[in-house]
């Protein structure tokens, strides 16, 4: 569990998708999982133990409207971070904007913004796909910059992704 008056506590609910959760000063739930990914690069690839898909998920909302900008979330995110790689430097999280509403740039702004917190110990690499319907998915690889798998796990990313916008 974290404490601090810069962020929210949190707490490590765990399970399948290692689960982390917090509330809001205005009583918004949040989740934000780290579901592993081992498919993504191969199941025979050395990183593909270490590979998790990350979301941001909007659990309870009480109020009856966005949710406001509130300035201890990006630092809530960053400690959940940084807690989940703190033993494992080989972690590997892929980001996927969800675009179930047509808002996924500004999911992907957002995120960028809250990123910020993690700027030094993290290295993001941002690009995006397309969907044969003309959807565009933003996508962030996020990576420890000591991740001993770091040069072949940004190498197969990006084949990765240009295979994917290839099949259109």
């Amino acid at each position: 569990m974290e404490s601090s008056s810069l962020k929210y506590e949190f707490t490590l609910v765990g399970g399948p998708k290692n689960v982390y959760s917090f509330q809001t000063v205005n009583g918004i739930s949040y989740e934000i999982t780290f579901k592993p990914t081992f498919y993504l690069f191969g199941e025979d690839s050395l990183f593909s133990p270490f590979t998790y898909e990350f979301s941001i998920i909007l659990v309870n909302n009480p109020l009856d409207r966005e949710p406001p900008a509130d300035l201890k979330i990006p630092p809530t995110i960053a400690a959940i971070f940084a807690e989940f790689f703190k033993n494992a430097p080989q972690t590997v999280i892929v980001y996927i904007c969800d675009s179930s509403d047509g808002r996924q740039l500004f999911r992907k702004r957002k995120f960028d913004r809250w990123f910020e917190y993690y700027k030094g110990a993290f290295i993001k690499i941002d690009t995006s796909f397309d969907e044969a319907d003309g959807t565009n998915y933003p996508v962030s690889l996020i990576l420890k910059g000591n991740n001993p798998f770091r040069d072949q796990v940004v190498t197969q990313f990006f084949s990765i992704i240009d295979s994917f916008n290839q099949i259109k």
